[in-house]
């Protein structure tokens, strides 16, 4: 209407298709036409189909906060979804609505320069023949976000220090300093100024291991945001994940590390982070040789505080095996019981 009021007007078509960045083709076109343009109808967003959505409750039943991304990689594999994510997020926003806020200030630095570290809480998991607390020893360079985990029963400092640096071999060596929080393994107080007190120990294993200690200030969390969010992605990816998979009857620490190295490989590495741009795995291959080796030193004197039982976990062929359930009828049952 408006583009032939100004033509009634006098404006030339030339003047018409520069007023509203028109082709001039596309304003005679418009001019020539007795009705507005018709648009085609978008296409509906790809719903999900009823076996979908049975296993995408299923999965929010065992494990509530698991990511939207994992969640979307299981339907493209498993039952043949064929939607974008986007489509796909729309519909778990209403199954699931509420969602966490990631941190809004973000540091960054330069490849090889900084480690950060982080306890996490994971609550009960089984563990031999009994259920214990379970905790993880997160740890994340800076640049890359390449992460590593290491489990425990306890957050003693002779337990810290030994998944710190078991995590450490898992990146591939220790960058030029290792932040941390103001948690009493690393850190023993604080000055007049707020400025941390270094624990002892902690100072003694970080000379031996040539990198520079830092904590940082209070009720800064998101000073090391970095691990603070790779923690949330390990609730929620790696216990999600986890509970996908198949389990030993009596898993040891050794099963769960290893199964956390699995995760970071087949699921972390290969994906590209939203902040850097990058796929993680690439980037951690251009970090990781301007890391420095863990001496022998450090090995001999802390790596024994922690003793790990052997890995138990199933070989790939027994994972699938036991996928397959058989389903027998009830009476074979009643017959046993006799």
């Amino acid at each position: 209407m408006e583009i032939k009021a100004l033509r009634h007007h006098g404006w030339s078509v030339a003047d018409i298709a520069r007023e509203y960045d028109l082709a001039p083709n596309t304003v005679r076109a418009e001019l020539s036409s007795k009705l507005p343009r018709h648009y085609q109808q978008r296409a509906e967003p790809t719903e999900l189909t009823e076996s979908q959505l049975v296993h995408v409750q299923r999965r929010l039943v065992v494990c509530p906060n698991l990511r939207g991304t994992d969640l979307h990689a299981e339907l493209r594999s498993q039952y043949g979804y064929d939607g974008s994510y986007p489509a796909f997020q729309r519909r778990l926003r209403l199954l699931r609505p509420a969602q966490v806020i990631d941190p809004e200030v973000r540091f960054e630095t330069d490849p090889g320069e900084q480690t950060q570290v982080d306890w996490a809480d994971l609550g009960v998991f089984p563990l031999g023949r009994e259920s214990v607390e379970l905790y993880a020893m997160a740890a994340i360079l800076g640049s890359s976000r390449a992460p590593a985990f290491r489990f425990a029963t306890d957050k003693t400092r002779p337990t810290s220090f030994e998944r710190l640096l078991r995590c450490l071999e898992d990146l591939g060596g220790a960058s030029k300093e290792i932040l941390t929080d103001r948690d009493p393994v690393f850190c023993v107080g604080s000055t007049s100024d707020g400025r941390a007190i270094l624990a002892p120990e902690w100072v003694d294993m970080a000379e031996l291991l040539g990198v520079v200690p830092r904590a940082c200030k209070p009720y800064r969390a998101k000073t090391k945001g970095k691990v603070e969010r790779m923690i949330r992605e390990l609730k929620e990816g790696f216990l999600g994940w986890l509970s996908g998979q198949l389990l030993p009857p009596y898993p040891t620490i050794a099963d769960y590390d290893a199964l956390a190295r699995r995760w970071i490989r087949e699921v972390v590495l290969i994906r590209t982070h939203r902040t850097t741009r990058r796929v993680v795995g690439e980037a951690w291959g251009e970090e990781r040789p301007l890391l420095h080796e863990i001496p022998e030193r450090v090995r001999a004197k802390y790596a024994g505080s922690v003793i790990a039982l052997p890995a138990t976990v199933g070989s790939e062929q027994q994972r699938v095996l036991g996928d397959v359930v058989q389903l027998r009828d009830l009476r074979e049952y009643e017959e046993i019981a006799r």
